[in-house]
C-alpha cells in the first residue's frame, strides 16, 4: 500500500523537475551548514510560497548522512486519539516513493500505536515534508507519526516509546512538523511566536507547556513537545533557533500572519 500525495498542485508544484529545483533552492540558498549533531529539528508544512525558505532552512542545518527520518506531525482533518503510525509501503509524492522503515514501525505498532488509515489520506502536514526528505536524503526511510493526543502526558509519553523503537537505528533524525501563531497581527505574531521560540532555545519541556498556556500557539504543540521530551530523554541538551519568518514575507499582507519556525536539537560536541 503506497499513499499517493495529496496536496501536490496545492502546497507544492504538482512537476518533478520543478519541485526538485525549488526544494534544492530552498536547502542550498539558506546559507545554512549541515550539523552533524543535531538529532532532531522543528520545520513547518504550509504551502511552500509560504513556509518553504524556513523549512529549507531547517533541513540543510540537519546531518548529511540521516538514513532515517521520523516524521512526528499534527493532524487538521481527521480526529486521532493518541497516535497513528503509517503502516504502509511508502509516501508517494512527484519526486517518487519514500519507503517506510518497516523495523521502526513495528516497534512503535508493538509498543501500542495504532495505524488509522483515515488520517492520512488527506494530511499535508507530514506530505510536506517528503519531497525536502527525498532531495537531502534520497536514499533514506521515512516513519511517519500523526500526533492526535496532544497534552504534555501524551507528548512524553510518545518520546518515550519513539526513543525505545529507534534505539539500535543510527544516522536518524526526528521532525516535529509545526506552524506558529495564526491569523495575528505581523506585531502580535512576533510576540506570541517569540514566547515558543524562547521556550524551546531552552531544552526544558516544561518550559514549552508555560509558553503555551500564557499565549504562544502551535498547531504542532504535540510534536514539539514530543521532540522536547525526546531530547531529554536522549540527554540531547543543546536547542537553538534557525529561522523564524511569517506569511507576511510572501503575501505582503501584515494585517493576519501565520508564523514558521525551524529550531533544532542535538548532541553537544564530545558527547
Amino acid at each position: 500500500m503506497i499513499r499517493k500525495a495529496a496536496v501536490a498542485g496545492m502546497f507544492y508544484p504538482s512537476d518533478r523537475e520543478t519541485l526538485e529545483e525549488l526544494v534544492s533552492s530552498f536547502i542550498c540558498g539558506s546559507g545554512r551548514q549541515a550539523d552533524g549533531l543535531i538529532t532532531g529539528i522543528v520545520s513547518p508544512h504550509a504551502g511552500y510560497v509560504y513556509s518553504g525558505a524556513v523549512a529549507g532552512a531547517a533541513f540543510a542545518s540537519a546531518p548529511d548522512d540521516v538514513r532515517n527520518v521520523i516524521i512526528v506531525a499534527p493532524t487538521h482533518r481527521y480526529p486521532v486519539m493518541g497516535a497513528s503510525v503509517y503502516n504502509g509501503e511508502g509516501y508517494e509524492t512527484p519526486l517518487g516513493t519514500a519507503p517506510v522503515q518497516k523495523d521502526i514501525t513495528s516497534r512503535l505498532l508493538g509498543a501500542g500505536l495504532s495505524f488509522q488509515p483515515e488520517a492520512h489520506r488527506g494530511e499535508h502536514s507530514a506530505e510536506v515534508q517528503i519531497p525536502f526528505i527525498q532531495v537531502r536524503w534520497p536514499d533514506s526511510s521515512i516513519v511517519v507519526i500523526l500526533q492526535g493526543s496532544v497534552s504534555a502526558d501524551y507528548s512524553r509519553q510518545l518520546a518515550e516509546i519513539i526513543s525505545n523503537s529507534a534505539r539500535g537505528f543510527d544516522n536518524t533524525l526526528i521532525i516535529a512538523s509545526s506552524d506558529l501563531s495564526h491569523l495575528h497581527s505581523l506585531d502580535i505574531a512576533g510576540k506570541k511566536d517569540g514566547k515558543i521560540i524562547e521556550a524551546f532555545v531552552s531544552g526544558n519541556p516544561r518550559n514549552m507547556e508555560a509558553a503555551l498556556q500564557q499565549g504562544g500557539e502551535a498547531c504542532g504543540r504535540g510534536p514539539i513537545l514530543t521532540l522536547m521530551n525526546y531530547a531529554t530523554r536522549m540527554k540531547q541538551c543543546r536547542f537553538g533557533e534557525i529561522m523564524w519568518e511569517t506569511s507576511a514575507r510572501a503575501s505582503g499582507d501584515s494585517s493576519s500572519v501565520v508564523g514558521y519556525f525551524a529550531g533544532y536539537c542535538g548532541r553537544e560536541a564530545g558527547k
